[in-house]
């Protein structure tokens, strides 16, 4: 292991946990959720970002910890964001449109 500010390095076996494989943008996020104790309404408020993006960001770092690709093959999400308000009709539309293009 090296730390490139101080220039300290370590040699050995070590064992990796899941924070170690997130980059400092991930770190933040992970940080600001539990801040905002997983209220992602309050997340994308945080941020300026949108909620799907704020989902995203949410599955891509799940991706990272599980070591599997997100599942978003599916609508079941849309809908329930739709009908816990976290997104309107129209975004829900464009979201499983984008789906269904890939």
């Amino acid at each position: 292991m090296h730390c490139p500010h101080c220039e300290i390095s370590f040699q050995g076996d070590f064992e990796n946990n899941w924070l170690a494989e997130l980059d400092a943008g991930q770190l933040e996020f992970i940080r600001l959720f539990l801040l905002v104790q997983g209220n992602l309404k309050e997340l994308q408020n945080q941020l300026g970002i949108s909620y799907p993006t704020v989902k995203n960001r949410l599955a891509e770092i799940i991706g990272i910890i599980t070591k599997k690709e997100p599942v978003t093959d599916t609508v079941i999400d849309v809908l329930s964001d739709l009908e816990e308000g976290f997104i309107n009709v129209d975004e829900a539309v464009s979201m499983i449109e984008q789906r269904r293009k890939k």
